[in-house]
């Protein structure tokens, strides 16, 4: 699949008014919630690669786990719950750890599979579960490529997993008007049936300045289905005590309630 075109030539400050009013419509979808009564816990290794997602397991019956590079922390730590990990990643010739609940694919996920060697989102999940199992988990890490696959999947297709953990890239992107607006169809799609229930910036990226507001380039965040319980206005000032810097050798950064 080709680069997205993502490092933009335009240097990431930017003052305007208008842009504020970007960030307001586009990264608001993303308020944090709390969903009453359910805990959260960290799953995958220390630093770099491990998520902090609800403890909501009870009654799933698969994960999806796009992006596997060299690190299946994450994937073995839910097998563990007896929970069959469907794996998709094109760019490496074999898993660098093995479990017996492991199904791990040499493909890669696009918006559409008019390449050889790549999915869609669609194409795998419906072919690994049955249309009426709407209790599954998906984990994605393919590094800036998750806009475009998440602009154009169907909300029939994400209303099925009941948790989302996915690392986006690039915002400083949403100065540029036409990624700006792929952004903006992605996370419509992802927040049409779930909130984000926590957030977490990589800082193995950088801040930008956008609209005067200083945003990381690359986040962490969890999303966990509507229907899940009672959901209210998160007051919870991000880091927390469940995460740790990606990047052991730099702080991490303050998101505070990380509203636009």
């Amino acid at each position: 699949m080709p680069e997205l075109e993502y490092n933009l030539s335009e240097a990431v400050v930017d003052y305007s008014p208008p842009m504020r009013g970007v960030l307001s419509s586009i990264l608001g979808m993303l308020t944090p919630h709390d969903c009453v009564g359910v805990s959260k816990s960290r799953y995958g290794r220390l630093f770099d690669g491990g998520y902090v997602m609800a403890d909501d397991f009870d009654g799933v019956s698969a994960a999806y786990s796009l992006g596997i590079s060299n690190d299946v922390s994450w994937d073995l730590d839910i097998a563990n719950k007896g929970i069959k990990i469907f794996q998709f990643d094109h760019t490496i010739n074999q898993l660098p750890a093995h479990h017996p609940l492991f199904v791990w694919e040499r493909t890669g996920i696009a918006p559409n599979a008019s390449e050889p060697g790549f999915k869609t989102l669609a194409e795998v999940v419906n072919a690994n579960s049955p249309s009426i199992d709407r209790d599954l988990i998906l984990k994605c890490d393919i590094e800036g490529h998750e806009w475009p696959v998440f602009a154009t999947c169907g909300s029939d297709v994400l209303s099925r997993f009941r948790q989302i953990v996915i690392e986006v890239h690039a915002l400083h992107a949403l100065l540029n008007d036409r990624h700006a607006d792929l952004i903006r169809r992605a996370i419509t799609n992802l927040s049409a049936h779930h909130h984000v229930i926590h957030v977490h910036a990589n800082n193995y990226g950088s801040w930008a300045i956008m609209g005067g507001v200083p945003v990381p380039t690359v986040l962490e965040l969890t999303l966990l289905r509507k229907d899940r319980g009672v959901f209210q206005d998160s007051t919870t000032e991000f880091p927390t005590s469940l995460d740790m810097p990606n990047c052991v050798s730099r702080a991490d950064f303050p998101l505070g309630r990380f509203r636009f």
